[in-house]
């Protein structure tokens, strides 16, 4: 009767697993949501997920530019992360984002308060990582050429700290993390808005398909318990200089 039993549930979970959907995601490093390890808070939302589902996840983490060339190629289904309908019009004729969207900050970092003047900025070496520069460059009216783009955020953050060049941008709490992990001291911030971060997928019917399974999929999860390690940056001024802990 054991071997019965246990034969059964063997026969259960290879059945399970040969009618699981496989889907390929590319995702940039933005911790806390996704690091370099390929874990973090979305990993998580992933995962929990794919215990409530038919879905499993093959993560390849990589450049923003890449997740997006992949994507429009049809290469991988899913991008992550998006700035929630904010991205460039040439995106929206290949992809489509999740009604999903955790609330995040985009954040000017300095050592040098002067180049919080918008004058001063335009002439400043500003940094960011690959695939980001159009984004930023049409939503702080900056002409494109003058962002300095690096393959990863560790890259980004050296480059900074090395002054090689003088403003970084990107997701506050993403910089904040890796500044505070090095215990960098000294830099300042300042909002330059909020943008909702979300996750794409491919523009045509299995896209659609996917997005309206993956929509209904979040709802039914405890989003409050699985980023709650996000909210403490959440109650930040607008301005200020960049706590050494949280």
């Amino acid at each position: 009767m054991k071997f019965a039993f246990w034969l059964g549930i063997l026969i259960n979970g290879l059945s399970f697993s040969c009618l699981a959907e496989k889907i390929y995601i590319g995702m940039e490093p933005f911790p806390p949501f996704v690091n370099a390890q390929g874990n973090g808070l979305t990993i998580d939302m992933l995962h929990a997920i794919e215990d409530i589902s038919d879905l499993e996840f093959d993560i390849e983490i990589m450049t923003y530019a890449r997740a997006k060339h992949q994507l429009k190629h049809n290469r991988i289904d899913i991008i992550g992360h998006t700035p929630k309908d904010l991205e460039t019009p040439s995106f929206y004729q290949y992809a489509q984002e999740l009604d999903w969207i955790v609330e995040t900050t985009s954040d000017i970092f300095v050592f040098d308060h002067q180049y919080f003047d918008l004058g001063k900025l335009k002439n400043g070496r500003i940094g960011t990582t690959l695939g980001n520069a159009d984004f930023l460059a049409k939503q702080m009216d900056i002409p494109r050429d003058k962002f300095i783009q690096t393959a990863t955020m560790r890259q980004l953050i050296d480059m900074f700290v090395k002054r090689r060049i003088d403003v970084l941008v990107f997701e506050r709490v993403s910089v904040m993390t890796l500044l505070q992990e090095q215990k960098i001291t000294g830099v300042y911030y300042q909002s330059i808005g909020k943008v909702p971060a979300s996750l794409g997928v491919y523009k045509n019917a299995s896209g659609d398909e996917l997005k309206k399974k993956l929509d209904g999929l979040i709802k039914q999860l405890p989003l409050d318990e699985i980023f709650s390690g996000y909210l403490k940056y959440t109650i930040l001024p607008e301005k200020g200089k960049v706590p050494i802990v949280m």
